[in-house]
């Protein structure tokens, strides 16, 4: 099911209001629900089964928010990005057919994940 995929960004000075603010739109031909996952910690690697939950085969774009800091990539080879916790990540202009997410924080992380793509 093809989707368009809106967020809303302000970013305020303290104290001194909106400085400025930004509106992204972008369609994809699939989109699924938000996902909730949890991962355990010491965990290297975790495939998270992307097209068996959203019907998606080539992410494009995600959003993910753990309340753990984690890492994902692609594959093991990858260096792999951070996610701090409780900072959400907005990635968009990617193509990625799988996702790896490891977990050294000392803590399950509970992570939610919401993928676009075709």
């Amino acid at each position: 099911m093809a989707v368009v995929v809106r967020f809303k960004c302000e970013v305020e000075e303290a104290g001194g209001g909106i400085a400025d603010s930004l509106l992204l739109s972008v369609a994809f031909d699939e989109g699924g629900g938000m996902t909730n996952y949890e991962v355990a910690t010491a965990v290297t690697d975790q495939a998270i089964p992307i097209s068996t939950t959203t019907g998606v085969t080539t992410i494009e774009g995600f959003y993910i928010k753990s309340d753990q800091t984690i890492s994902l990539r692609q594959v093991a080879a990858d260096t792999a990005w951070t996610v701090t916790a409780n900072r959400p990540l907005l990635v968009t202009g990617t193509s990625m057919t799988a996702l790896l997410i490891s977990n050294a924080s000392g803590s399950t992380a509970n992570i939610k994940l919401r993928v676009w793509g075709t």
